[in-house]
């Protein structure tokens, strides 16, 4: 995307979000790449009360500015590339494949304990 706004007249003036695919929420994008990996359980995610996350956040810088991010957890983040997509003709890298990319990158640097 940044290639093509930058080479493209139609993209100047205004600001263009790259291709996405349909939204998941974290749970679901954690169980995808659980399936893609041939993982044996389904991932265990609990959320941070915001009390919790508040007061974390009085002693670490990084974790005070995740307060300011919170709405995206609590409600639908969802943006549309649609206009994107339309305009320029490109389209998203399907999930799985993106997950498949991330799963090997993470194995070569040995970086997870995953199942080869």
């Amino acid at each position: 995307m940044l290639v093509t706004v930058a080479t493209d007249e139609r993209a100047w003036g205004r600001a263009w979000h790259v291709p996405t695919n349909d939204p998941l929420t974290v749970r679901e994008l954690a169980q995808r790449f659980v399936e893609v990996a041939g993982a044996p359980a389904p991932p265990k995610l609990t959320a941070m009360p915001y009390a919790a996350l508040w007061t974390a956040g009085v002693f670490n810088p990084f974790i005070r500015e995740l307060r300011t991010t919170r709405y995206q957890f609590v409600r639908p983040f969802v943006l549309d590339s649609s206009l994107a997509r339309t305009t320029f003709g490109l389209e998203p890298t399907a999930t799985d494949e993106a997950l498949r990319t991330a799963l090997s990158e993470l194995r070569a640097g040995d970086q997870l304990p995953l199942p080869r």
